[in-house]
């Protein structure tokens, strides 16, 4: 937290190695020389880019635009197309829709009522009777006496053998259990605890441990010679330990007080 007016600094950054340094000065003078004058060129192509745009070439084509494509645009659709389009919808309207809704309305709905409704009813009630004497009461006659007895006594069935099968996979699953415990879980231990297992505990801490020591002995020798040594810290100063009161001593100091 930072009181106002408390200039803030910035925090120490940690000591470079030489191969840092000899790396940063040729980038350094590198970029002066080669990266400097291309970005001048560059800002001076943009500005003089921009000028000729906005003095040479957008005035003129804003004129062209304007007054050679907007505005021939504009008349055309405002003098010749809407005045089409108007009259188009006008025949449109007169001359199709209003003599189509006329002879719906006043002819084709009439005789349709007058003529067609009760040949469409009674054609509707006989294929309502065909459907229902030919197709629901045979189908509904079949699903009572002959697919709900058949599914019942079916599933019954299976019931029965998946509760014998039960049975049966859960003495085959104990048996593979015990033989594969007998003849693979116990060998494998055995042989894991007596010959496996030592030799590779004795591997680890005779050969793996000294080689990863090695290692990181060899990555921090190196670390301090490229980059510089790290920061140590000091080490915690231990805790101080009080020593625990003897009972034969306060036994002893005991008895001398009597």
């Amino acid at each position: 937290m930072t009181y106002q007016g408390e200039v803030r600094r910035p925090a120490p950054e940690g000591g470079d190695g030489c191969l840092a340094a000899a790396i940063r000065l040729p980038v350094r003078v590198v970029a002066f020389v080669v990266v400097l004058p291309i970005r001048l060129l560059w800002d001076l192509l943009a500005a003089t880019c921009g000028w000729l745009w906005r003095h040479v070439l957008r005035p003129p084509l804003a004129f062209v635009w304007r007054y050679l494509v907007v505005w021939p645009l504009a008349a055309l659709h405002r003098y010749v197309l809407v005045p089409v389009g108007a009259a188009i919808g006008f025949l449109w309207r007169w001359l199709v829709v209003w003599p189509l809704v006329a002879l719906w309305r006043y002819v084709l709905a009439p005789v349709g009522r007058v003529l067609f409704l009760p040949v469409a009813r009674a054609i509707a009630a006989a294929v309502a009777f065909l459907v229902r004497y030919l197709l629901v009461v045979p189908v509904g006659f079949v699903w009572r006496r002959l697919v709900v007895p058949v599914a019942r006594e079916i599933g019954a069935a299976l019931a029965v053998a998946w509760r014998g099968t039960a049975y049966v996979s859960r003495a085959v699953g104990r048996a593979l259990a015990w033989l594969g415990r007998v003849l693979i879980a116990v060998p494998v231990a055995w042989v894991w605890g007596w010959t496996l297992g030592p030799a590779l505990r004795w591997f680890a801490h005779a050969v793996l441990r000294p080689v990863a020591e090695a290692v990181a002995e060899v990555r921090r020798t190196v670390r301090r010679a490229l980059l510089g040594a790290p920061p140590t810290r000091s080490a915690p100063a231990p805790a101080p330990v009080r020593p625990r009161p003897d009972p034969r001593t306060d036994f002893a100091r005991r008895d001398d007080d009597r």
